[in-house]
């Protein structure tokens, strides 16, 4: 009769744990994370390039008015390729550069000689 009694009881306890856990409230889902900026949503190779075109901006362009990095970034998350970027900038008077490569390179070049001095 002991062990019937026992039986009986851890069958009643876990009953109830089952149904406190059963009747816990879940927690509430997170509030929606404030969208990212557009230059956040890019990937980290994404993110150099479109550093290296905006940093390569002539500070003073006479017809165009500077992008903003997250301008730049705006450009290649609505499809444009990079090239496609580089010109309609280029063509506005925003650079020097000839091709994307070299805005690439001297962002690189200047980017490891800033970590050289330190």
């Amino acid at each position: 009769m002991t062990v019937l009694f026992a039986t009986g009881i851890g069958a009643l306890m876990l009953t109830l744990a089952i149904g406190e856990v059963a009747e816990t409230p879940k927690p509430a889902a997170p509030a929606s994370t404030p969208s990212r900026s557009p230059f956040e949503q890019l990937s980290p190779g994404n993110r150099r390039i479109a550093t290296a075109l905006f940093e390569a901006q002539k500070a003073s362009a006479p017809s165009a008015q500077r992008l903003t990095l997250d301008q730049v970034a705006s450009e290649r998350r609505s499809g444009k390729k990079w090239g496609e970027i580089f010109q309609i900038m280029k063509s506005q008077g925003l650079f020097q550069a000839e091709t994307l490569s070299q805005v690439l390179g001297r962002h690189d070049r200047a980017r490891h000689d800033r970590r050289s001095r330190l």
